[in-house]
């Protein structure tokens, strides 16, 4: 006969996992349906600071000190408000994050990094067809919409390197968890033996399964799970697509001779772009973490939990 205390004890977990995906399924049904609301909102105060950034450029160019601290202050709300919409390595960094939460850091890092180099590809940009070419507005568009369109492409080839390496990761797991059992239990038994040294032990432990992988990993070694080739392809895939708001602020200084403030005003919007996906990016991972504390994964369900990492990859990479 089971106990009441022991029924309440089966059904704590049971009741966790129901009331958390409630919350969830709630939370993001108001999400769903006030998204749309949110982007048309930022739209429309886009186009309101546009406009104000656009008076305070001539104001500035009275020598009005003021008017250009209130540029820079505008740029910085342009670039928040303008990566709520779709676009800026919201997607990349955030399925970067998520199946690297080691990685929070370096992958906020990576964010800076990424709107940084959106800055310096349309100043690079509007600069070289300005001063060299001498080119009209026109061209200087028709030429951003090239460089959009090739960052389409690395974003898409960037996804399909995600999707292979997801895959591989899911094949890994599955066949580890067919052929790790019996393996896993003869490195425990080694591990019993007062007979051995521990330097035989751990090395007995890693060679005894024949999957070849390793099933334990230092904090280093997790640390050092990225190359700088994957660092540079995340940058490169967000960076190479030039902010549209910080060409046409660097167009309309050109045309009042300020051009610098332009230059100032385009890598502030960076930050404020950086801050917005920035922000987007840990509100995921603290969602992950409030998934894993419910669930409360303990280290046996291990394979499980490098599957759902996979399935996130995966799912991001599409994306």
């Amino acid at each position: 006969m089971i106990s009441s205390k022991m029924f309440k004890q089966a059904m704590k977990p049971v009741i966790n996992i129901l009331v958390f995906i409630t919350v969830s399924i709630i939370a993001l049904d108001v999400l769903w349906q006030e998204w749309p609301s949110l982007v048309i909102t930022s739209i429309h105060m886009q186009r309101d600071i546009y406009a104000e950034l656009s008076d305070l450029l001539y104001e500035a160019k009275a020598d009005n000190v003021a008017s250009g601290l209130m540029l820079i202050g505008l740029s910085f709300l342009y670039g928040m408000f303008h990566s709520l919409g779709p676009g800026h390595g919201k997607m990349i960094v955030t399925t970067y994050l998520v199946t690297h939460p080691t990685k929070v850091n370096t992958s906020l890092l990576l964010t800076l990094l990424s709107s940084m180099v959106q800055a310096l590809v349309a100043v690079t940009l509007v600069s070289v067809l300005l001063v060299l070419f001498k080119a009209s507005m026109h061209e200087v568009n028709a030429q951003a919409d090239q460089f959009i369109r090739l960052s389409f492409y690395i974003v898409l080839i960037l996804g399909g390197l995600i999707v292979i390496r997801s895959l591989k990761q899911l094949w890994r797991s599955l066949n580890n968890q067919k052929e790790g059992g019996f393996k896993i239990k003869g490195a425990v038994r080694i591990r019993s033996s007062s007979l051995l040294n521990n330097e035989n032990i751990n090395n007995t432990a890693v060679s005894s399964c024949s999957c070849g992988h390793k099933h334990f990993a230092t904090a280093d070694e997790m640390n050092r799970a990225s190359s700088m080739r994957e660092y540079v392809g995340i940058i490169i895939s967000i960076g190479m697509r030039p902010c549209t708001g910080a060409i046409m602020v660097l167009l309309f200084a050109n045309m009042i001779n300020i051009y610098w403030l332009g230059v100032i005003s385009a890598f502030v919007m960076a930050i404020g772009t950086a801050l917005t996906t920035s922000t987007i990016a840990v509100m995921t991972i603290t969602g992950k973490k409030v998934v894993q504390r419910y669930l409360k994964v303990a280290s046996e369900s291990a394979p499980r939990v490098t599957r759902i990492h996979s399935l996130l990859q995966l799912s991001g990479g599409l994306s």
